[in-house]
């Protein structure tokens, strides 16, 4: 099937695959998977739609994700929604500016 996605729900950026992540965004491959009225799901992501070693399709049809850092920041949230499909496909992606690096780095942690 080939790599896909999600947007985090906290920062709108990918939830990355453990491929070639830029040296300072190794925390967006750390996610979590959240479902109504189920226990969050936490782990790393595969890539091809598993986090934690748990297939996020073949459980929920509008799965929410979010970064574990993003996550944490925002209070632990409980679901409130399907997160967007992401372009990027967590991978294909340009490196980073460092300017990129400080903004994502500041959603994240909700400045």
């Amino acid at each position: 099937m080939g790599f896909f996605s999600w947007k985090c729900k906290g920062c709108d950026h990918s939830i990355k695959s453990p491929y070639d992540i830029p040296e300072g965004w190794e925390y967006m491959n750390k996610a979590v998977f959240l479902q109504e009225h189920e226990h969050p799901i936490i782990g790393d992501y595969d890539g091809y739609g598993r986090v934690g070693g748990y297939s996020i399709q073949m459980i929920a049809d509008h799965p929410e994700l979010w970064h574990k850092k993003c996550w944490e920041n925002a209070g632990e949230p409980e679901y409130t929604g399907g997160s967007d499909s992401a372009s990027d496909q967590g991978f294909f992606y340009d490196n980073p500016s460092s300017k990129e690096m400080r903004e994502a780095l500041e959603l994240s942690e909700g400045s």
